[in-house]
């Protein structure tokens, strides 16, 4: 318990200890955090919920709410571990678009895992965990309240779809309301508030009303709900492992998106983007796109979210995928799975040389928005206490100093440059993971 209120102040010992951003230091010590959270102050969680957050929103949900309905891994005769759960959910892939809307700077899109949608990532997950489940999704805000109720009483966490933009602590503008679907966990509620578990280490509350706008924002899964029945007797996890690890495989070459998008993704994707970054003859290369200023500013500090935050544990999730792999070789008795990990572990590294190109460019207003999503990070792991303004009011710091970016198109190209240099290696080494993995 202490240590659950500690979070914070453990996170910032490591940094200062390691040199590392807040991103990276906070898996390390998530990884070793071992107590109960304190849920005394809390009325209305459901009893036995202990554990809130993890490393990513998604996999973390589903490893709370796994372990709070029993399901073991039968291997082990424990709980799963958020590492073999996104591993079971896809792992790693890529994604690559610049969407240009008018009145807005291009918006980079990088996803760095097997599917781009968190729903649907977490249903390729839930398909291979050896459970039994239900999945209910109402056309009514208050049909989709009474079987939140039901799941309550019955007491069993509901796994819900909401729509990012909607819950208040993620402070982003109405503009982008309805267009990103998010997993969290509502486990439980008192009076008019709803305790909602998304990423940060304690329960979070959000008004019912509140809640229910969110779940009813994204369209695509309107207030879908979903809730753990038991385990499934016939569950063989050695295929369910053997099926992910082909699935990842065959992300590299064909992602789950339309045929007309497939050039943008995996490996095509990747060589794509190597060459869109100095590329100055394509008119949609970096260099005409997003050449100088507040369109290199949008490049750049929309590159270190995706590689950082959005999606991802650090520098992809290339090493936590690879921590996966070597569970996976021993209980599979594939050695080569092994090597896979070694590569992913290699190319990790290239990701993390990547965004710490952006975090220490020479421009003040990229190293700012680096700073300000981690700052960003740490208020999402206290966002149970902290004023939501102050999420408001850092996106607009952010918009801001797109307005302040002074890189020229020359500074500009040269960072583009050590980019596609440190990614050729990137790829290479997620090449010789996918031969393994294969």
């Amino acid at each position: 318990m202490t240590r659950q209120r500690e979070f914070k102040s453990l996170v910032r010992e490591r940094m200062e200890k390691t040199g590392e951003r807040y991103t990276t230091a906070r898996a390390q010590v998530l990884a070793k955090l071992t107590e109960p959270a304190d849920t005394r102050q809390t009325p209305g969680v459901l009893s036995g919920y202990d554990r809130f957050g993890g490393i990513n929103g998604d996999t973390a949900v589903l490893h709370n709410v796994l372990r709070f309905s029993k399901i073991k891994n039968p291997l082990t005769q424990q709980p799963f571990d958020e590492t073999t759960i996104n591993g079971l959910c896809g792992g790693p892939g890529f994604l690559y678009a610049v969407f240009e809307y008018k009145g807005w700077p291009p918006m980079l899109t990088i996803v760095m895992r097997s599917r781009s949608m968190p729903d649907v990532y977490v249903a390729e997950g839930l398909k291979r965990l050896g459970v039994k489940f239900t999945e209910k999704q109402s056309s009514s805000a208050g049909a989709a309240r009474k079987v939140l109720d039901a799941a309550l009483s019955e007491n069993k966490p509901a796994i819900c779809t909401v729509d990012i933009a909607s819950l208040p602590w993620y402070g982003l503008p109405k503009e982008l309301a309805g267009g990103g679907p998010h997993t969290v966990a509502v486990v439980g509620k008192h009076e008019n508030r709803a305790w909602v578990d998304d990423r940060a280490p304690r329960p979070i509350p959000i008004d019912l009303d509140a809640l229910d706008n969110a779940r009813a924002r994204y369209r695509a899964a309107k207030s879908r709900l979903i809730t753990i029945d038991g385990a499934d007797a016939k569950f063989d996890l050695r295929k369910a492992l053997g099926d992910a690890i082909v699935d990842t495989a065959k992300s590299y070459d064909e992602y789950a998106v339309p045929k007309s998008f497939q050039s943008n993704c995996g490996f095509a994707g990747l060589e794509k983007w190597r060459d869109m970054l100095t590329n100055q003859k394509d008119k949609k290369g970096w260099p005409t796109v997003l050449g100088e200023k507040s369109r290199a500013y949008a490049a750049l500090s929309r590159l270190y979210a995706c590689l950082q935050y959005e999606y991802t544990a650090p520098a992809g999730g290339r090493a936590w995928y690879a921590d996966f792999l070597d569970r996976a070789a021993d209980w599979l008795n594939r050695p080569k799975l092994k090597d896979a990990a070694s590569a992913y572990r290699s190319a990790g590294k290239s990701w993390e040389q990547i965004a710490k190109f952006v975090s220490d460019c020479e421009d003040r207003a990229v190293r700012e928005a680096c700073e300000l999503a981690d700052k960003r990070a740490e208020m999402l792991d206290a966002a149970a206490d902290g004023d939501v303004s102050e999420f408001k009011a850092m996106w607009d710091r952010r918009q801001k100093l797109g307005e302040e970016c002074a890189l020229s198109a020359e500074a500009a190209l040269k960072v583009y440059a050590k980019i596609a240099e440190v990614l050729g290696d990137a790829i290479s080494h997620e090449r010789e993971a996918v031969v393994n993995l294969r």
